[in-house]
């Protein structure tokens, strides 16, 4: 039984007792967190400008979360943000800078 491992059977009162809970040593598994960070780095090779990055992940994020479909293959897992950031490395996903208006100064010439 799983409760006689890890309590102690006699617990003295007058001690502090430090109870050693099982551990188990099983393969490494990156985390989710290290996962989004290269997905990020990726990312950013793709579209190196990290506010415009930010930007578009952002739209597409919300746009996923309205329901839209992704573009690439995505497991049950995987988070929305980690979504947008495949697309973008699978080169599905790009964006198009929308001309400057011109400067007051520009205008009075």
């Amino acid at each position: 039984m799983l409760a006689s491992t890890l309590i102690p059977p006699v617990v003295p009162e007058s001690s502090a007792t430090i109870l050693q809970f099982p551990t188990e040593t099983g393969p490494t598994i990156r985390s989710l967190r290290n996962m989004t960070t290269q997905l990020l780095q990726d990312a950013a090779l793709v579209i190196p400008n990290q506010q415009l990055l930010i930007n578009v992940v952002s739209r597409r994020v919300r746009q996923l979360g309205l329901g839209h479909r992704p573009l690439v293959e995505a497991t049950p897992r995987s988070s929305l943000t980690d979504i947008a950031l495949k697309e973008i490395i699978a080169g599905k996903l790009t964006y198009e800078l929308a001309p400057e208006p011109p400067r007051a100064d520009d205008r009075s010439s």
